[in-house]
């Protein structure tokens, strides 16, 4: 379950979306104002004020015109003086380097052809930023502003800007939008009398009024439908997280009785019993299941393991000799072919014959491309050797619960229940992973884990009677936790296994050495915005 709870947390870790800034700074408030003239032409003035935390060169403002509409007259400046200003596409970049300071920077252009003319009304519709804005607007107000004072025919906003309209003096409008979060739309709309904009051509022969106020009209049904929506699985999303959250306990809880009971059947089948466990496994098999890995002792225990088997014969401390290919596992007969046809390539296999190869550059990838195919067929036996239970009703009910959580995701996503989607996303991470990764221990699995897990430092085996001593002896040196020493050896002389451990110093910094000297060989050779606000229209803001 530790296991588990790890890979949660790492994907979880992984979805979290993350944005780094090559400046660090914030964009404390900014203020829009747009003056609209009888021509259609339209002059921006945008303060903005940025904290900036470390050294800056300057700031951002990504203008993205409207259809129909162009940009002119770009200008910045700070306290009366002009700025530098490089433009990029749609991109500007206003130079005022610094750091550790809050600089307010006043932007001035022109928007033509910004006021649109219909035979009613000319509305100024437009978005000063759109959803490829990537800051955070603290504080953002925009007001419009008429050739001359009269009646405003509607007035309202968009998404971000939706009911922030709070003062129409006169025709003057303010659109108060507070903090703005980066990636949203927020157009504004604002409608006068079509007379009062004369001068501009007119862009199209029909009245407009009815169809801004029927849009307005539309919106807000729109958005009380989706607040009684939001209202309503409100009221439903404890229920479902509730629900899946008894379905995780469940699982948990069901996982754990399971558990305990294959343990206790486990201790009695087990008592009295110290013994060398007795499994049809292989010995590196079984290293690779108690271990989860294979090492360099790992090919030592096993070449020891085919001299007590018979298939090779000792010669001398240093030497071997190959007496049978018959073997019982294919992983055996690869590690034969490895030693004896590659490395030695006779049926005699030196210690020095493993040195001769390794000191050509060459072999190396050979050595690391035998030893990962010599572990694959080891995890193939492991897996051929039926020590889990497959658990098909636990997973398929943890199946279910991932679904059930997956679409609550989007529902609750759509209706900005946020925090209970937050909640579904952790439930989902659970339930996947159980159902992917959940492969309790059977019997067997457990007997063999909670026999020789214990054995790895355990000199217990030693009152074991001799033909259990040599196999649980190269257990402990497969899985790398039996070491020489020489009053060790001294005093342990007369026992069989002892001719094991000696062989396995001989060939310890052998086969060590060389894993570590072809690993590392063998690594070393193997080879602006979219503008989606009204009209195509939008933009954003940074620093640099």
């Amino acid at each position: 379950m530790k296991k588990l709870l790890s890979v949660c947390v790492l994907l979880l870790i992984l979805f979290i979306p993350t944005h780094v800034w090559a400046v660090e700074f914030s964009i404390e408030s900014t203020d829009i104002n747009a003056q609209l003239h009888k021509d259609g032409q339209v002059d921006v003035n945008e303060t903005h004020t940025y904290e900036f935390e470390g050294d800056f060169n300057g700031i951002t403002r990504t203008l993205i015109p409207k259809e129909n509409t162009t940009i002119d007259n770009f200008q910045a400046s700070e306290n009366g003086e002009n700025l530098k200003v490089k433009k990029e596409g749609n991109l500007y970049k206003v130079y005022r380097g610094g750091s550790d300071e809050t600089v307010t920077v006043d932007i001035t252009y022109t928007v033509n052809q910004g006021v649109e003319r219909f035979e009613d009304v000319a509305q100024f519709y437009y978005p000063f930023f759109d959803d490829s804005n990537e800051t955070t607007y603290e504080n953002m107000q925009i007001t419009v502003v008429p050739p001359e004072p009269t009646d405003v025919k509607a007035a309202y906003g968009y998404d971000e800007a939706y009911e922030t309209v709070e003062a129409s003096d006169e025709g003057t409008v303010v659109f108060n939008l507070g903090e703005v979060s980066s990636e949203e739309n927020g157009n504004i709309r604002v409608a006068y009398d079509a007379s009062l904009f004369s001068e501009a051509p007119l862009t199209a022969e029909k009245p407009m009024l009815d169809n801004i106020l029927a849009e307005k009209e539309k919106m807000d049904t729109e958005v009380a439908a989706k607040m009684e929506a939001k209202e309503q699985w409100g009221g439903v999303a404890p229920v479902i997280v509730g629900g899946l959250l008894l379905m995780a306990v469940g699982l948990i809880v069901q996982a754990i009785r399971r558990k305990r009971l294959t343990g206790i059947e486990i201790e009695r089948q087990l008592s009295g019993n110290g013994r060398f466990p007795d499994t049809e496994m292989s010995l590196p098999a079984t290293l690779l299941f108690t271990g989860g890995n294979l090492k360099a002792s790992a090919i030592i225990a096993s070449l020891l393991e085919l001299v007590r088997k018979g298939n090779i014969k000792k010669v001398s401390d240093e030497e071997f000799e190959l007496v049978s290919r018959e073997t019982d596992f294919r992983h055996e007969t690869r590690l034969i072919e490895w030693l004896f046809d590659e490395i030695a390539d006779d049926t005699t296999f030196h210690v020095d014959d493993l040195d001769s190869y390794v000191k050509e550059k060459k072999n190396h990838e050979k050595f690391q491309g035998s030893f990962s195919a010599w572990k694959e067929a080891v995890r193939r036996e492991v897996k051929q050797s039926d020590l889990t239970e497959k658990a098909a009703k636990t997973r398929w009910i943890s199946s279910i619960a991932a679904l059930v959580s997956f679409i609550s995701i989007f529902l609750f996503a759509y209706h900005s229940l946020f925090l209970w989607m937050l909640s579904v996303v952790l439930l989902f991470l659970f339930f996947l992973i159980f159902a992917i990764a959940y492969r309790p221990l059977n019997e067997k699995g457990r007997r063999i884990m909670e026999t020789l897990t214990p054995l790895k430092l355990s000199d217990q085996w030693k009152t074991w009677d001799e033909d259990e001593q040599v196999p649980a002896l190269l257990y402990q040196i497969g899985a790398g936790k039996r070491k020489m020493s020489s009053s060790f050896a001294t005093a342990s002389q007369s026992n069989e296994w002892m001719i094991y451990l000696l062989l396995a110093e001989t060939f310890q910094s052998g086969f060590e050495k060389a894993d570590q000297t072809t690993a590392v060989s063998a690594a070393g050779t193997a080879g602006g915005g979219g503008g989606s606000g009204a009209g195509g229209g939008g933009g954003g803001s940074g620093a640099f």
